[in-house]
């Protein structure tokens, strides 16, 4: 139960970030659905993403050795990792 409390509580930070990229016009970026929320996540190139959902934005730096394909699947694909 605890750990199902973490991953809606995740989730449901998840879902006010926002995405947006001043680097190029047309950043690499990924569209999907969280819990049937829309959310997009952009690779800014220079080992950072970006997430959007609900209008709001969040930038985070990639954790060694994670690729942006990696990341973005993760995120659209709901899987959730909380180690203790």
């Amino acid at each position: 139960m605890k750990k199902l409390m973490y991953v809606a509580v995740f989730a449901l930070a998840l879902g006010f970030t926002a995405c947006g990229s001043d680097d190029d016009g047309n950043p690499n970026c990924r569209e999907c659905e969280v819990l049937t929320i829309p959310v997009s996540v952009c690779d800014n190139g220079d080992g950072t993403v970006t997430t959007s959902a609900a209008g709001e934005s969040e930038t985070i730096t990639l954790p060694d050795g994670t690729t942006f394909e990696q990341y973005a699947e993760t995120l659209c694909s709901g899987t959730i990792t909380i180690g203790f």
